[in-house]
């Protein structure tokens, strides 16, 4: 659908959205395909596709199989704008449920680490999911991973629970 509400020439188009240091490439399903192939569709910085990257695309290439695909809320590639590599990716494992609640996933190549990027990517995504409807974002990670989860701190989510193994976290728009 289009602002106007009326129906997209290209159903599939996906939004793509820019900070700071990053270009942040919506994957649409010929791109989904590739990395769940484990083909990186453009420039890869060392390390890139990451070992949960095809596992993503397979989750947003099966979005669209399903007829579950919202522009938005599916897979974006985190490239990097100073030399165009893709550094990792982040997105939404499918749309908001009908309490508005919508979780999220990402990773980035080791050789891309410790310099803000997840960070600054995840405070966009959230600053867009918000501003379009989903009103909690989700994310589940494992209590012994301190760099996911002092990422998910800066950007302000909180404990909810701990699932067994995985600690969930909420953002709250």
């Amino acid at each position: 659908m289009r602002q106007d509400g009326g129906m997209s020439a290209q159903p599939w188009q996906p939004i793509s959205l820019r900070t700071r240091r990053l270009d942040l490439v919506g994957v649409d399903p010929a791109r989904a395909q590739e990395l769940a192939a484990g083909v990186c569709p453009l420039p890869c910085a060392p390390g890139y596709p990451h070992a949960d990257t095809s596992s993503a695309a397979r989750l947003a290439r099966a979005a669209v199989e399903l007829d579950n695909w919202v522009p938005g809320y599916g897979m974006y590639m985190i490239v990097r704008r100073r030399d165009g590599l893709v550094v990792g990716d982040i997105g939404f494992h499918a749309p908001p449920d009908l309490r508005g609640a919508a979780e999220i996933g990402y990773g980035l190549a080791e050789s891309a680490r410790g310099r803000g990027y997840l960070t600054e990517a995840l405070a966009a995504v959230l600053e867009w999911a918000h501003a379009h409807g989903c009103a909690t974002v989700l994310a589940d990670v494992d209590p012994g991973n301190r760099p996911s989860l002092a990422v998910l701190e800066r950007c302000g989510f909180e404990p909810v629970r701990s699932p067994g193994p995985q600690l969930r976290l909420r953002h709250v728009g």
